[in-house]
């Protein structure tokens, strides 16, 4: 068995050649699983800078910053994901909001 900082160095590998190959979602995924939670947040700000809000969002949830998700949920709503909003919301524990859009928006 591997001891945890060799699995957390191996992980981050792959990781970063998921994301070298464009393969956000994925390399996000082994992200939260690494409970890498700087990385996500600067990934996250950078996915929004570049207007992609639900890469951002997907970086956002595992990291349960409030004011990052509560603003990404809105950034969703407004461009119509609202599925991916109400996780932020529900991640953000704004449970009033999510179950509003669930009930309201969501498919």
């Amino acid at each position: 068995m591997l001891d945890e900082e060799a699995r957390k160095r191996i992980l981050s590998d792959v990781a970063e050649k998921l994301y070298k190959q464009s393969k956000f979602v994925e390399a996000i995924e082994i992200m939260a699983k690494m409970h890498d939670t700087e990385k996500l947040l600067k990934l996250g700000d950078l996915f929004l800078s570049e207007s992609r809000v639900e890469l951002a969002t997907l970086c956002f949830i595992p990291t349960k910053d409030k004011q990052r998700l509560n603003n990404a949920a809105v950034l969703c709503i407004q461009s119509k994901k609202y599925n991916l909003a109400a996780k932020a919301y529900e991640a953000a524990d704004n449970k009033q909001m999510s179950s509003f859009i669930e009930q309201n928006f969501a498919k």
